[in-house]
């Protein structure tokens, strides 16, 4: 049986940042970065702001891949659209497709109802927040045409993230798993993570690794992710029924 692995980029990522993924991992697992709408090879079309809207659009593409068992990873803006997509699939057929959901790099709703918005920063406050994620390149922030246009689908990404900031969520059936980097800037301990756990009837545990916001960044560390959240994935559809 293949299991596909939706992937949700966090914010001002595109698909392209999964893209290697699929060398890495077994042939039964199918990765499939989910581009948004304004980014990666999709830029020329309009940004989504709307979180309702985003997330119908990303059920539609993954409605398109057919009746195939299905896994969600997100990260960070990504985490959090990973909920409102399972909670606009859980009273659907869909839903007994969904085996797995995957919240990386994003703390437990009780440490993010209190961030400040992010969509208001001036430029000079946004390009602080990328580095303070480490989150672009050198060579970014000296090109002032390129950074600018990074900028516009940045602040987009903020709004989406801070729309869902208070977000309430329905504890689920569907087996939960959770990863960070033990430097990430946004999440002070493991207990901030493990406190996912109150989500979901089947809590498949949380794996602090080494590194910050972007952990997957460094290769050992991302096959080290991979492994173990491939072996849970397996493990998973080893009891589905043909």
């Amino acid at each position: 049986m293949t299991i596909n692995l939706f992937c949700l980029p966090p914010a001002g990522s595109s698909a392209s940042l999964y893209s290697s993924w699929n060398k890495l991992t077994q042939e039964n697992i199918n990765i499939i970065p989910l581009e948004y709408p304004g980014h990666g090879t999709l830029v020329r079309q309009k940004l989504i702001h709307d979180p309702e809207i985003l997330t119908e659009a990303l059920i539609h593409k993954i409605i398109s891949y057919g009746d195939e068992a299905f896994a969600i990873f997100g990260h960070s803006v990504g985490a959090a659209l990973l909920w409102r997509i399972e909670k606009k699939i859980r009273e659907t057929p869909l839903n007994d497709q969904l085996k797995l959901l995957v919240v990386s790099g994003r703390p437990e709703l009780e440490y993010t109802k209190n961030m400040a918005p992010k969509r208001f920063l001036t430029r000079e406050g946004m390009i602080k927040a990328l580095k303070h994620y480490n989150g672009v390149p050198a060579e970014l922030l000296e090109n002032q045409d390129a950074m600018n246009f990074f900028l516009n689908i940045l602040r987009n990404d903020f709004h989406l993230n801070d729309m869902m900031l208070k977000d309430e969520i329905r504890k689920t059936k569907t087996p939960l798993l959770a990863f960070y980097g033990k430097e990430d800037p946004d999440i002070a301990n493991l207990d901030q993570m493990n406190a996912w756990q109150n989500h979901s009837y089947n809590w498949q545990g949380c794996y602090p690794l080494t590194g910050g916001h972007f952990y997957f960044n460094d290769q050992t560390t991302l096959q080290v992710m991979l492994e173990r959240m491939c072996r849970i994935i397996l493990n998973i559809s080893s009891k589905i029924k043909p």
